[in-house]
């Protein structure tokens, strides 16, 4: 009977020997993950055609990884289809850190309510990384109108409902939303003239075919110069530095702030190592002063974040902007 028990035990404890380095050996690759990350070069995918603000932030960071770790790392421009075509690439690559997404408010937050066929969802599809900055819009009127004030926007859209144009790029574009969220605290109606880009927008507000216009500050900062163009508001909860005179939306109506940013994602089940190490390398890349410095000369604030605290912004925004799309009942084109 003892030699029994002894037995037993013995096989007992063996198994137990062969579960856990089973367990470890299972753990292995993701322990060993960071470690040696990256041993070939990176690609990060950008939703958007070159020399745009994306674009121009992923080869900055890019230019700083590569030097940091060694390796190459690519910046390849994937537009089209409102950046889907650039994210569901990116979805589908290998969860490995070395495909790696520029992602925005417009393809991770608004997309994942105007496009509900989307074959994957952006909140589980995605790992954050961490926030790159952020621009706030610009709200302008054309000279011609006597608009100089959000105060005297609203008074004259109340005086004269549906009276008062103003441009996007084009149907659910973050212009189109940015303006239906402040008709609804405002309490106004306008019309909405959508268009397929920003160059024809950009004319058609500055010649006064049309009398407002929800942009981007940086376009519309030389007409605001110049005269061609009212500045109303910017979209910020904080006034803009280069331009200090114009208020914030928030000042008019608090709780309001549109804020389009752009951040880093990584295909889900990446390992959290992995995406904790390319958070800490570009968040050292993020602390620049002269990146910061020139990105603020076009209204852009650099930022850098946790996945946790980047994470917790897209859900956010997600939550945000897809009430404004459900209550309106918008739909993308």
């Amino acid at each position: 009977m003892t030699t029994r028990r002894t037995l037993i035990r013995t096989f007992a404890r063996l198994g137990l020997a062969v579960l856990a380095s089973g367990a470890l050996a299972g753990a292995a690759p993701v322990v060993a993950a960071a470690a040696g990350f990256p041993d070939r070069p990176v690609t990060i995918v950008v939703p958007f055609p070159p020399a745009g603000p994306p674009d121009l932030l992923a080869r900055a960071i890019g230019e700083h990884l590569s030097k940091a770790w060694g390796q190459p790392v690519l910046v390849e421009n994937k537009p089209g289809a409102n950046g889907v075509v650039a994210t569901q690439f990116v979805a589908n690559a290998q969860a490995d850190g070395y495909t790696i997404l520029v992602g925005s408010v417009a393809t991770h937050a608004m997309n994942r309510a105007l496009r509900p066929d989307l074959p994957f969802d952006t909140l589980t599809a995605f790992e954050p990384v961490t926030q790159l900055g952020f621009t706030p819009m610009l709200i302008t009127a054309h000279p011609s109108t006597g608009i100089t004030t959000i105060v005297q926007l609203v008074e004259k859209a109340k005086a004269e409902p549906e009276s008062i144009t103003y441009a996007s790029v084009g149907q659910g574009s973050a212009a189109h939303l940015a303006a239906e969220l402040f008709q609804a605290a405002a309490g106004i109606r306008l019309v909405h003239v959508p268009y397929d880009g920003i160059a024809q927008a950009s004319l058609d507000l500055i010649s006064g075919q049309v009398d407002l216009g929800f942009s981007n500050v940086v376009n519309m900062l030389p007409y605001v110069k110049d005269g061609k163009s009212n500045a109303l508001a910017v979209t910020d909860t904080t006034r803009a530095a280069i331009l200090p005179d114009v208020p914030t939306l928030a000042e008019a109506y608090p709780g309001i702030d549109v804020r389009l940013w752009w951040g880093i994602f990584t295909p889900a089940g990446t390992p959290s190592d992995v995406v904790d190490k390319l958070s800490a390398e570009i968040n050292v890349a993020l602390k620049d002063k002269v990146l910061i410095d020139k990105w603020a000369e076009s209204a852009t604030t650099i930022v850098g974040s946790t996945p946790a605290d980047f994470k917790a912004l897209v859900n956010a925004d997600a939550e945000k902007w897809g009430k404004v799309i459900k209550d309106a009942n918008i739909v993308a084109q």
